[in-house]
């Protein structure tokens, strides 16, 4: 038969409502709390500013480092090339170097790379910019120093200029002082030849000489090398003005004299006419020494403004100069030690100086007949002189065939080259045993001094 408990008899209702009451007014009590209210109301403004605070600082340095890179890359005309605007204005730089040296603690990597790169790009244009700055003794000369290597390197190094107008105004500057230092470089060389040749021989200059020097002066572009040659050059003029006030004085003498002959002379007696020169602005047109210049040449065909006439009866050699249709004497003939070159006309092919090395085509019916190489690798494949099997040793030019190499006469590599139709010749000082060719001794370097390539040589 199954057990009965029986357990005391408890009120759950009044039970209830006592515990409900009790949790109602544990809830109510905390969430009416003034203190916990002001509390929680401290806790969220600060953590508003807070939040508000952190966001403006973001914000600015946000905003300071991309102001700061917009400034410096607006000094660009092209920020990926970095090439720099062509004018930066120091105020720019200024105000950018004050914000860095500012505010760099706060930049980043990026705005710290941005204006390194401005830095060295502006930096590296006042350097070079200086470089060329540096040639320059004045505006119209340009230093001591410069040389032919220090121009080139300053011309590879300006290729760093990214700015295609500053570029092109450093390169113009550089240009200018190129061509000064190479006009100098001429005027130098040509004014050390005259001047020596004319203080070891005291052969007096010829007016074309003393035209060429004072020109070749007023080239001179450097101070110092100006100031070397300002005494010679003078000296050379003094020179010529000398000799040619003597010769003057000479020749008007020798002229009155004629003309007192004729003037006394009977009727019926043969006289010798007086020899007049004729002048025109300071050339003589005729009647130097009694040669009709005009006339030999015309009868020739030439026309050319140089000429050296070559008489072969007298052996002599004369430079003509052709002014307002007429021809004149420029120098004093020039006596000549052995003369067996063929009759004609004659071009200068060549000026030969330190000739061992070279080689001249001697066949007519090679297309580079009469052709210098001073290197018989310059010559074109379809040059005799790039045939290696072609390796005579003939001493004479004339037997020569196909070619004429200089080592095989040491006369003859130190020379002038000329060329006619069908045959070559030579003007040498020395060499009188070979045919076909000019040689002289002291003439060699009256003639050297004042033929050119565009000079016409005629052998009558």
């Amino acid at each position: 038969m199954p057990t009965l408990i029986f357990l005391p008899r408890v009120n759950w209702v009044q039970w209830r409502k006592t515990s409900i009451r009790k949790d109602d007014g544990a809830a109510l009590g905390t969430r009416r709390s003034p203190q916990y209210q002001h509390a929680k109301r401290v806790i969220l403004v600060i953590a508003n500013i807070v939040m508000a605070l952190f966001l403006v600082l973001l914000f600015s340095w946000w905003f300071l480092n991309h102001h700061f890179n917009g400034q410096v890359e607006a000094q660009y005309t092209n920020v990926a090339q970095r090439a720099l605007k062509t004018t930066v204005p120091p105020a720019a730089r200024q105000d950018l170097q004050t914000s860095h040296d500012r505010w760099q603690w706060a930049f980043t990597d990026h705005s710290r790379q941005v204006w390194q790169h401005f830095t060295t790009d502006w930096a590296k244009r006042q350097e070079r910019a200086k470089l060329v700055t540096e040639l320059y003794a004045d505006k119209d000369h340009y230093q001591d120093g410069v040389t032919s290597a220090r121009l080139n390197t300053i011309d590879q190094t300006l290729l760093q200029e990214k700015n295609s107008t500053v570029y092109q105004d450093q390169k113009n500057r550089l240009d200018t002082v190129q061509v000064w230092f190479q006009q100098t470089t001429d005027a130098n060389a040509f004014i050390q030849k005259i001047y020596s040749d004319y203080t070891a021989t005291k052969v007096v200059p010829t007016l074309q000489q003393v035209a060429q020097t004072k020109a070749y002066y007023s080239l001179i572009r450097n101070r110092t090398i100006a100031d070397r040659w300002r005494q010679p050059v003078q000296n050379l003029a003094a020179a010529f003005d000398k000799n040619t006030s003597a010769t003057n004085a000479a020749q008007s003498a020798a002229e009155q004299k004629a003309l007192d002959e004729l003037k006394n002379a009977p009727l019926t007696q043969g006289y010798t006419p007086a020899q007049v020169t004729i002048s025109q602005g300071g050339e003589t047109l005729a009647g130097n020494s009694g040669t009709n210049y005009d006339s030999i040449l015309s009868n020739a065909d030439i026309t050319a403004t140089s000429v050296l006439l070559v008489d072969q009866s007298a052996k002599t050699a004369q430079f003509l100069h052709r002014s307002s249709g007429h021809y004149s004497t420029a120098g004093d003939a020039i006596t000549l030690d052995n003369l067996s070159l063929s009759g004609g006309q004659y071009s200068v092919s060549a000026m030969i100086s330190g000739g061992a090395q070279g080689a001249v085509v001697t066949a007519p019916s090679a297309s580079d007949f009469g052709q210098y190489y001073a290197q018989a690798s310059a010559a074109p494949s379809t040059s005799p002189v790039a045939d290696s099997a072609n390796s005579n040793d003939t001493s004479d030019f004339n037997d020569a065939s196909t070619v004429f190499w200089l080592r095989n006469n040491t006369d003859l590599q130190n020379s002038i080259l000329l060329k006619g139709q069908t045959t070559i010749g030579f003007i040498a000082a020395g060499a009188s045993t070979l045919g076909n060719m000019i040689s002289t001794s002291s003439g060699y370097t009256t003639i050297a001094n004042q033929i050119t390539d565009s000079t016409v040589v005629y052998v009558y």
